[in-house]
């Protein structure tokens, strides 16, 4: 799946970037306004997917004037899991969190950096996690967890999950040696487990001796 474009596990027209659109905010829009947004769709399509979603009772049109306007109907039987589609990705990013919490003082600190990050999913793309753990850990029952979060993040995306870790002192040796995938950890990735400030205070500290 694409994060990014959560619509698209379940239909790949405009009708799902549409819906997107308007699950977004809940406030009303035109035409020309959905697509500014999606700017490689034409607006006789948008108008058509808008008047279908109408007939069917999930968008809500209105007109002031000559100016057009639509909002997803949040009373319609179809608008909880239609919101639910379009929170996918802090819907994953949740579980993630909840999952490696459940890891303890092993896991030092964890992030999501790549395309999953960035919002530039494409079918193909592999789901990046960068992780920390405590040196003293055993590694057995880490491997385990590790192979086992692979298995976790596959099975709830479809993607790939790949995995780069350090062990607490393999990364304070990879700062020192300006590992150049911990700036982009640190300029794109998302955290899902620790604090982003002991990342970062860990870059600095070592950049400073």
């Amino acid at each position: 799946m694409q994060l990014n474009k959560p619509f698209a596990t379940v239909t790949p027209t405009l009708d799902g970037d549409v819906l997107a659109v308007l699950a977004s905010a809940d406030v009303t829009f035109t035409v020309s306004q959905v697509q500014r947004i999606l700017s490689t769709a034409s607006g006789e399509g948008i108008r058509k997917v808008l008047n279908r979603l109408t007939a069917q009772g999930v968008v809500l049109h209105d007109e002031v004037g000559r100016t057009h306007t639509y909002r997803l109907n949040t009373e319609h039987l179809a608008t909880e899991p239609i919101m639910e589609l379009s929170r996918l990705n802090s819907t994953f990013l949740s579980r993630l969190t909840q999952h490696l919490g459940e890891w303890g003082t092993a896991l030092r600190y964890g992030a999501v950096f790549g395309s999953a990050a960035t919002g530039r999913m494409t079918l193909s793309s592999d789901i990046d996690l960068f992780l920390v753990r405590a040196t003293d850990y055993g590694n057995d029952v880490w491997e385990q967890r590790v192979t086992e979060l692979a298995r976790l993040v596959t099975a709830w995306t479809g993607n790939e999950g790949r995995i780069v870790e350090f062990a607490e002192d393999e990364f304070r040796a990879a700062v020192d040696a300006g590992e150049p995938l911990l700036d982009d950890v640190a300029q794109q990735g998302l955290t899902v487990a620790g604090t982003r400030a002991w990342f970062i205070a860990q870059l600095r500290s070592g950049r400073r001796s």
